[in-house]
């Protein structure tokens, strides 16, 4: 279906159309030292400490005497996301434009991008070449601080559009410019820069993923915006039920604890420092195996912009649950802080309607949820009595408005244990 409204689709290049950055793998080229040191400039970037035109100058003088083959070879040898051509096909067929700019690709280099891909253009750095050689020297609007905006504006006086037409795919913060511009921009695997301040956010090897904010800032029809409402009440679901099975999998802390307490207690605070370590990365557009695949497929969408400190806090109330109380009160409140929060959240998350007074945050229906599971849980370890006021206990802990109650929970429930048993 072709648009009434024409649009400019800009596309970032290194991180977006290719997985990783051209200017690193034209570094191992020159060795192992140089690759680290372009690795540590473009980190120098990253943080703001050096600009584009400065990174490129400090990059780029180590490719002199570079043959042209040996720059198409690597280009070659770019692995892109996943359906990119398929993308562009589909954004051009609704009768709109597409770019591909880059500050880091050479020109020759972008212009046969775009050809292969089928966008309208392509635009990148000017490489001085002498006889086939690279003299080190380099060039154009690209290689500025402000030239992705120049070259926009350019496009856009072809076209006859304005930066109200002009959606912008990008994921650091060379981009930032054009997308405080632009009426909407969508951070793709992006560093927390653009994190910040991107409209949409997408976390994928997929490119199609982006088509989902494209279409609806395209006057999609009322059928195209039901589809796409049941779409993610459908994911909310799913995302809700994956992260909460996860959350489950604590009920088995206590089990291998009876086996073996203290290679339990460092195989948890390992994998909670591995997955520190892992949101650092993904917050940076980068990712760590199976770890960040999981934190993907569970992450609520409030938490793409920030840290996510849920998994985080559990794992530090498990801990402290092991190393302060006894084996039977460490029992009681994992399993309760594991299954009953759990099944809290679902119910008060989609079924929940009458909300606590003193924390608007949660539902009377999802407190009652708790409160039959605790007890639950809670008869498996205690008498039938203790259970009760043991669950009840957990309960009123659950409905307070503490942010961090995978900590709360756990050590207030066995706290309270502790003193009648």
């Amino acid at each position: 279906m072709v648009t009434k409204n024409k649009k400019l689709i800009i596309f970032d290049t290194d991180g977006v159309i290719f997985k990783s950055q051209l200017l690193l793998h034209l570094s191992m080229h020159f060795g192992i030292l140089n690759y680290v040191r372009t690795l540590y400039l473009c980190f120098l970037f990253g943080i703001n400490y050096i600009n584009i035109r400065e990174l490129l100058e400090m990059v780029y003088v180590m490719f002199r005497g570079l043959k042209e083959e040996d720059l198409w070879r690597v280009y070659h040898k770019m692995r892109q996301v996943k359906h990119a051509q398929e993308t562009i096909r589909y954004i051009k067929d609704r009768g709109h434009c597409v770019a591909l700019i880059s500050s880091g690709v050479p020109d020759f280099l972008m212009k046969h991008l775009s050809e292969r891909l089928k966008a309208d253009c392509g635009y990148g750095i000017d490489v001085k070449m002498d006889n086939g050689v690279f003299t080190g020297k380099f060039g154009g609007l690209l290689a500025s601080p402000d030239g992705k905006v120049q070259v926009v504006e350019q496009i856009l006086k072809v076209n006859k559009i304005t930066w109200d037409d002009v959606i912008v795919v990008g994921d650091d913060r060379n981009n930032l410019d054009m997308m405080e511009l632009a009426k909407v921009s969508i951070g793709f695997n992006s560093y927390y820069p653009v994190r910040k301040k991107a409209k949409y956010l997408v976390d994928s090897n997929d490119l199609r993923k982006v088509l989902d904010y494209i279409n609806l800032e395209d006057n999609p029809s009322f059928d195209e915006l039901s589809s796409s409402l049941r779409h993610e009440i459908s994911f909310s679901w799913m995302q809700e039920f994956r992260r909460k099975g996860v959350h489950f999998g604590a009920v088995l802390v206590p089990f291998f604890a009876g086996i073996n307490f203290s290679i339990t207690l460092n195989l948890l605070m390992t994998i909670t420092a591995l997955f520190m370590f892992s949101e650092l990365l993904r917050l940076n557009g980068a990712s760590f195996p199976v770890i960040s695949f999981i934190t993907r497929l569970c992450i609520r969408t409030r938490e793409q912009r920030r840290f996510t400190i849920a998994p985080v806090t559990l794992s530090l109330g498990i801990i402290f649950s092991l190393l302060l109380f006894p084996k039977l009160i460490a029992g009681v409140v994992i399993t309760i802080v594991a299954f009953s929060d759990s099944i809290a959240t679902v119910i008060g998350r989609f079924y929940g309607r009458l909300k606590i007074p003193y924390n608007h945050g949660k539902s009377v229906e999802g407190s009652i949820a708790f409160l039959v599971s605790a007890f639950i849980c809670s008869i498996f370890y205690l008498p039938l009595g203790i259970a009760l006021i043991v669950s009840l206990v957990s309960c009123i802990i659950e409905s307070l408005p503490i942010e961090l109650d995978n900590i709360s929970i756990p050590l207030g429930t066995g706290l309270f244990l502790g003193l009648i048993i």
